[in-house]
């Protein structure tokens, strides 16, 4: 009987062994600043939250299963309310104070209690539906300050509610010391890696307004929106965005935020991958993937707003994962494959994407290291490295679309000048052959009309008129021909035909012209100083026609790099916006011929019209 009580005894003391955590020794802090307890961690979950003296029922103490021996475990979704209990020994001669810092996400509310020579003391709550300054630690993760008394063990229970969210898993045991080094350090990272994230979002916003490139806008959206993931995540939101609340938590879920973010970098990937057609299979697999993104961010928001039933948020989060997921590998065998057909600026979000999706896939995988919750993560430095390197891939494809978009500008150029070429030149040909019948059929005929009309017996007066009319159609036909083409043109300087040329004007019209003219001219060959001849004739023509001046001025100043032509009147002067005549349109386009500039300024006193024409040896270099 003695021997069954024996083994009785055993067998229970074995048990309460395997069921009632191990203590953690603080002396282990003699090699590490920090210790993660999981493996130290018994829990137990409820499908109803039950107080603390339910929990401190034996039967109920033998319910705690041990957690597993990992630094962070990630428990998804589930209906479950949880108690936590752990112990801790401290062998020193002095009181130890320590701080318990919380790695989970989603912690909705979290009471400590201290239990201690059968006494339960309250030790503080915490949660994202507390205000910031009502934490018992202010920091961004929720963290308790404890005190171990010298030669005690203490057991302490944590109640966690985590209900409509994401679960995971962390204690760690922090000096208090080694804790306000970490968050300087914290701080201090997550400064710079927000400072850089949010000025290459600006950048990206300027560089939309500026250039009207889409792609820079949807990029701006995508560090923006995972910035905002990342200050989510890491519970900034709460200290400096005033996020503090239930309703602040609820209203801007970080799963959400990260579908968002995930549709703005497929969209991004899409307009930098130019050679991936529309109507290609790939292309048509990103846009089905990205507007999933899109349709789960919504969904996300409006079902962790709502809390309906755990198996729908359950669902709604791995539909969201598996499309982020999937996502990251259609970006990357987009990237190769754009690459594998020539288009070289793919390598840069190749490069980019390569290494935040390692981070990205292990944070979407759910892998807990410590970095965890000791940031810069690989994720986090994947971030940093993914917007600096796609940013310089953004100005990198810009500047090869502005180098192909002036290409194309100068072959539409050349285009329109060999159009201008052809109009123009046939243009000559028909006003040499009108001049031509003008001179030569047309005078032919008035010579032997007047011929005809001499051996006609007509009185003397009407003799003398018929005469003096067929001599002034004479002079009109041959004056219309020498000005559609000067039979002289090519023996002529331009300068002496233009001074004969407003010589017989002067002596003719009632407008008084004075032309000058400056500087060597041999600077055109006869092709485009035939231009310039008829710019000038055309201009000459509309003063006579239009201005209603009696004095007008036209210099021809041959500079060093260029031709300047002069007009000016004393008339009545025209609004040049709204001038659509046939004449000046004739002038601009002999101009754009001769890559020359055309500048009028007219009023109520008169009208001055500059030309500033290079020359071709100017143009060529």
């Amino acid at each position: 009987m003695r021997f069954k009580k024996i083994i009785l005894l055993s067998f229970s003391i074995l048990s309460w062994l395997l069921t009632y955590s191990q203590p953690v020794q603080l002396k282990d802090f003699s090699q590490e600043k920090y210790i993660f307890i999981n493996g130290f961690t018994d829990y137990l979950k409820t499908t109803n939250p039950i107080p603390l003296d339910s929990i401190l029922q034996p039967r109920t103490q033998e319910q705690f299963v041990r957690l597993e021996n990992k630094k962070v475990l990630f428990i998804g979704y589930d209906p479950y309310y949880y108690w936590y209990r752990f112990s801790i020994s401290n062998k020193d001669t002095l009181n130890k104070d320590i701080i318990l810092l919380l790695g989970g996400l989603g912690i909705h509310e979290a009471d400590l209690w201290q239990r201690k020579n059968n006494r339960s003391i309250f030790s503080g709550r915490s949660g994202y539906q507390y205000p910031f300054d009502k934490r018992p630690y202010p920091y961004v993760h929720h963290a308790f300050p404890m005190t171990i008394a010298a030669y005690s063990t203490d057991t302490f229970y944590i109640r966690m509610d985590e209900s409509h969210a994401y679960k995971s898993t962390a204690f760690v045991l922090v000096e208090p010391a080694s804790m306000r080094k970490f968050e300087h350090r914290f701080y201090f990272i997550m400064g710079i890696i927000i400072g850089l994230l949010l000025l290459f979002s600006i950048f990206n916003l300027y560089l939309f307004i500026s250039v009207k490139e889409k792609i820079h806008l949807w990029y701006s959206l995508y560090i923006f929106a995972i910035l905002f993931f990342l200050i989510k995540q890491e519970g900034i939101d709460a200290e400096f965005l005033g996020l503090d609340s239930d309703q602040g938590y609820r209203t801007t879920y970080m799963g959400a935020v990260a579908s968002l973010a995930v549709g703005f970098l497929l969209q991004v990937v899409q307009l930098f991958l130019m050679n991936i057609k529309p109507k290609s299979f790939l292309y048509k697999i990103m846009l089905l993937t990205k507007w999933s993104s899109f349709v789960t961010a919504i969904i996300q928001f409006i079902v962790f707003y709502v809390r309906p039933d755990y198996k729908i948020e359950r669902f709604v989060f791995e539909w969201s994962n598996k499309t982020a997921l999937l996502a990251f590998m259609l970006i990357l065998i987009s990237c190769i494959y754009s690459f594998y057909k020539g288009f070289k600026p793919a390598l840069f979000i190749l490069i980019g994407q390569s290494l935040f999706i390692i981070g990205g896939i292990s944070r979407a995988l759910f892998i807990g290291t410590e970095s965890y919750i000791f940031p810069p993560s690989l994720f986090e430095t994947g971030l940093v490295a993914e917007v600096v390197i796609i940013s310089f891939g953004l100005m990198y494809r810009y500047n090869l679309y502005k180098k192909e978009k002036e290409q194309l500008t100068f072959q539409l150029q050349e285009q329109k000048i060999n159009a201008a070429q052809e109009i123009l030149f046939a243009q000559e040909q028909e006003q040499k052959r009108i001049a031509e019948d003008l001179h030569d059929e047309l005078g032919g005929n008035l010579a032997a009309i007047k011929m005809t009309l001499q051996t006609l017996d007509l009185p003397g007066e009407q003799s003398d008129a018929l005469t003096g009319l067929i001599d002034k159609a004479s002079t009109n036909a041959r004056n219309i021909s020498h000005n559609l083409m000067p039979p002289e043109f090519i023996e002529t300087r331009l300068d002496d035909l233009l001074r004969n040329y407003y010589t017989r004007l002067n002596t003719e019209g009632t407008i008084k012209f004075h032309f000058h003219y400056s500087g060597i001219d041999e600077k055109f060959n006869k092709k485009d100083e035939l231009m310039i001849y008829r710019i000038i004739m055309e201009l000459t023509s509309n003063i006579i026609r239009h201005s209603k001046a009696t004095d007008a001025t036209i210099q021809l100043v041959y500079h060093e790099k260029q031709l300047a032509i002069m007009s000016e009147d004393n008339g009545k002067g025209f609004i040049s916006d709204t001038q659509t005549g046939i004449g000046l349109k004739n002038i601009r386009s002999r101009v754009n011929y001769l890559n020359g500039t055309m500048n009028i300024d007219s009023g109520m006193h008169g009208t001055t019209v500059m030309f500033h024409i290079p020359y071709k040896k100017q143009q060529d270099e």
